[in-house]
């Protein structure tokens, strides 16, 4: 396996290996199929996520809390394996990887054979919705912090970050997600900027 792909994927998947020991089969197909979805599409469609969840829970089986984080790690961990060329990584490679990163044996096996069974229809769909994904024109960010209903003491809900941006077509959205979340998010840019900075310190990038 290359070593550039388990450093990639534990580098990036550590903050959430907390939420993968209680993760179970049901929630983590939900999770693969919304995942599958955003890579074929370019977004995460409310409806479609909605409908799953809604499923999910008619099967009697609990959301965990978590589920934004798990969804989070779920899609970085099949964007990184769709972007290694074919072949680098053998299956029981990155069955080894997902076991150290603490899933579940039949979790385990679920993902290994989504990615390995469907690689080819996933990396098509994937390289499709990355060169057609369109780019805000403008955007805005503010922090959310407001008071808990029906609560005479005062008490503050947990702060969110609310983001307002406009597509190309002139349309826009809004977005709500955790403090948390954006944390992620800055370290994932701070990651990728620092392995940029690698990249072009080594010898044979100098050439060009």
């Amino acid at each position: 396996m290359s070593s550039n792909f388990r450093y990639t994927m534990v580098r990036t998947v550590r903050p959430y290996v907390k939420y993968f020991p209680q993760l179970t089969k049901p929630v983590l197909r939900v999770l693969i199929k919304v995942s599958v979805h955003y890579l074929e599409s370019s977004k995460c469609s409310p409806e479609e996520l909605d409908l799953e969840l809604t499923k999910l829970t008619h099967s009697g089986h609990d959301i965990p809390d978590n589920f934004c984080e798990l969804f989070a790690a779920v899609l970085q961990i099949m964007q990184i394996f769709l972007r290694t060329p074919k072949g680098i990584v053998k299956d029981h490679e990155l069955r080894d990887c997902l076991k150290e990163l603490r899933f579940t044996d039949e979790c385990v096996e679920d993902l290994s054979k989504v990615l390995y069974n469907h690689r080819a229809s996933l990396t098509k769909n994937f390289i499709e919705a990355k060169t057609s994904r369109s780019k805000p024109k403008n955007m805005q960010w503010r922090i959310n912090i407001s008071l808990g209903e029906g609560t005479c003491n005062g008490s503050v809900n947990a702060p969110t970050i609310i983001l307002h941006f406009q597509l190309p077509d002139g349309r826009y959205r809004t977005l709500e997600f955790p403090l948390s979340m954006f944390h992620q998010l800055r370290y994932n840019v701070a990651l990728l900027l620092s392995e940029m900075q690698a990249l072009e310190s080594r010898a044979v990038m100098k050439k060009f």
